[in-house]
């Protein structure tokens, strides 16, 4: 199969697929972020000295979603589609609801592999969580206050899970105590404070937390994802609202309850929605950086601030 389509509201879900299908030695991978189609199918389509199997990797393809593409676009996509190059596999990666009735994206449905993986919640949730943590014996109420402190989401979740093998081994128990140790009690209250102050632009507030957080060993990623989540439940707002969407509809889809909605309206009010997406876009780019060794994760992540507040 030479095309795929993945859309989930997890990277780490993403990133676990791409895994599974992508061989792990002797294979030529890229990263495409840009928003230029065009260029993304030369970079398909190009002949490699050796005519090597390459994996190319399209982050935030959304115009599977809500973007849209000029006819020209469509025309190129929908040609390649009908005509892949055969020794390069694309990857479509999406965080938006797919739009079914485009017809590109009709195309891969009837033709090629389409994979939807949402991150569970509510008691999903839990039980996933028991089951990615089921090499160590720990009970109901440090997986409740694990849960709950990462916001109930699976990223920032799976982020904190990643901490216990450099510290517990297989077996071992990890009590509410010890639990609260790895993951500051604070840490749910701050995480708001924090991207409040940054949507509201309290710069001083903003760097205040943000050095309180890197003293206590606070992940940069875990605090980007949270931005990244912000930024997006912000835009996605501003989509609703345009389509006058209910706050009770809003809530239902975005998954929030109606103080979250409440609040999420009174911070949209301070963005444009041309200005969102430039920030989602900026949040991608910078992703791609820290991931490919590009650049260091606390370096990147006061960088963007530093933009985003300048």
């Amino acid at each position: 199969m030479n095309v795929y389509l993945l859309k989930s509201d997890s990277r780490v879900l993403i990133e676990e697929q791409l895994a599974k299908i992508i061989p792990k030695e002797g294979i030529s991978i890229s990263y495409v972020y840009e928003k230029n189609l065009e260029n993304i199918l030369e970079e398909a389509s190009y002949v490699s000295l050796f005519d090597e199997k390459k994996y190319l990797i399209v982050k935030n393809a959304n115009f599977f979603g809500k973007e849209k593409l000029s006819d020209k676009e469509s025309d190129l996509l929908n040609t390649y589609l009908e005509h892949p190059y055969p020794n390069t596999v694309v990857f479509f990666i999406t965080y938006e609801e797919l739009d079914k009735r485009k017809g590109y994206t009709k195309k891969i449905l009837e033709n090629y592999t389409v994979k939807e993986i949402n991150a569970p919640k509510g008691y999903e949730l839990t039980n996933e969580i028991k089951k990615r943590t089921s090499m160590y014996k720990i009970p109901d109420p440090a997986i409740k206050y694990l849960i709950e402190s990462s916001l109930n989401n699976f990223d920032l979740i799976m982020n904190e899970i990643s901490k216990f093998e450099l510290i517990f081994n297989k077996g071992e128990s990890i009590s509410l105590g010890q639990m609260k140790s790895l993951v500051s009690e604070n840490l749910n209250e701050n995480l708001f404070k924090f991207t409040d102050a940054v949507v509201n632009r309290n710069i001083e507030e903003a760097f205040k937390l943000l050095k309180d957080f890197l003293n206590v060993k606070t992940d940069p990623l875990q605090l980007f994802n949270l931005l990244v989540r912000e930024f997006r439940l912000l835009y996605y707002y501003k989509i609703y609202e345009k389509k006058q969407y209910t706050n009770k509809e809003i809530g239902k889809n975005l998954g929030l309850q109606e103080w979250q909605v409440n609040k999420i309206i009174k911070n949209a009010t301070n963005f444009h929605e041309d200005d969102l997406k430039d920030y989602l876009i900026s949040l991608a780019d910078i992703d791609y950086q820290i991931k490919s060794g590009k650049v260091d994760k606390t370096i990147a992540l006061y960088t963007f601030l530093v933009g985003y507040f300048g």
